[in-house]
């Protein structure tokens, strides 16, 4: 079969051959791949900086994907090989529906944008119908992929916050009811943030900077915090450290707590997937979610790897 092929970490995948792999027993099931995306984390298990680790070289690379079984049932998996490829191994226990008539290259982004934003929400922040939910730094997918999912879920008030004014306004198309440009000073920010603290109290705060920017949020409700705040820490675009205030912590109803895979436990993702991921999958092919994102070849694979994309869009591989 043809795949993406990985001969050491480091190197970019090539569009090469490989055998096709085979099932060991009735549990799993080989898949033949419609379409999968290319994720941070896919890059970063490539580049040998993730701590999970490939078993042997050359391999296909490629963690989730969308195909069909042998049976005709359309679904989305986890692969046990690599799935951006033509056929991949996966447990059929893990796989979930894909309507028929629903974009292939849709449903493969999903998922990962829906664990760095609705599992984070459902999984971690006890997120209820009615919170006013912030989210730090929401022009990339999952953080635009979190309004909606917060807008689905019965979410008071939504605001966000981005640098670019274009981003922005895409947010509020999808469903913020307020923007923040981290292009206004700290203090600026800092003050913006208290008036909203002061009218709808945030309950929630998706954030995926890290930074500087959380001190700033930090601070606003040092000023204004009257009622519990849950920061769920997802991303770190703005930095990995912080130097946090204890004080601050001890004073405040604040509760900072990590959103990924190992916070978010298998058993957890594994009931989210079956429970919540066919919804959101019913959702999407209604048009109620939208992702952004585009298409690139199997063989094209070496491009789509190094592409650089717009804000808030991934490139899907199409097999």
């Amino acid at each position: 079969m043809k795949a993406a092929v990985l001969h050491a970490y480091g190197e970019v995948p090539k569009y090469e051959d490989l055998p096709k792999p085979q099932q060991f027993n009735e549990s799993q099931a080989l898949l033949k791949i419609e379409a999968a995306s290319i994720k941070q984390l896919d890059q970063l298990k490539a580049s040998g900086k993730h701590y999970t680790r490939y078993e042997h070289f050359p391999v296909a690379v490629g963690v989730d994907g969308v195909g069909r079984l042998v049976s005709g049932r359309r679904v989305y998996a986890m692969g046990l090989s690599g799935m951006i490829a033509e056929y991949a191994l996966v447990n059929l226990a893990d796989c979930v529906t894909v309507p028929e008539g629903m974009d292939a290259a849709l449903a493969a982004v999903l998922p990962n944008a829906l664990l760095g934003s609705d599992a984070a929400l459902l999984c971690r922040a006890n997120f209820c119908a009615g919170d006013n939910v912030l989210i730090n730094g929401a022009t990339g997918v999952s953080g635009r992929m979190a309004v909606q999912a917060a807008r689905l879920r019965g979410a008071n008030k939504i605001i966000v916050t981005g640098r670019s004014a274009q981003s922005l306004a895409d947010l509020s198309a999808l469903g913020a009811d307020v923007c923040i440009s981290l292009l206004d000073s700290p203090e600026e920010i800092i003050a913006q943030m208290v008036e909203i603290q002061q009218n709808t109290p945030i309950n929630v705060v998706l954030d995926y900077l890290w930074g500087e920017p959380v001190l700033w949020i930090l601070r606003a409700l040092n000023r204004c915090c009257p009622t519990p705040v849950n920061i769920i820490t997802i991303g770190q675009m703005a930095g990995a450290e912080v130097s946090l205030p204890s004080g601050l912590l001890r004073s405040k109803p604040i509760s900072i707590l990590g959103s990924g895979l190992g916070s978010i436990t298998a058993s957890q993702l594994r009931e989210y997937n079956q429970m919540q991921l066919a919804y959101l999958f019913e959702q999407a092919a209604k048009g109620r979610l939208s992702a952004g994102y585009q298409r690139f070849a199997l063989e094209d694979v070496e491009h789509a790897w190094q592409v650089k994309l717009a804000a808030g869009e991934r490139a899907v591989v199409v097999v």
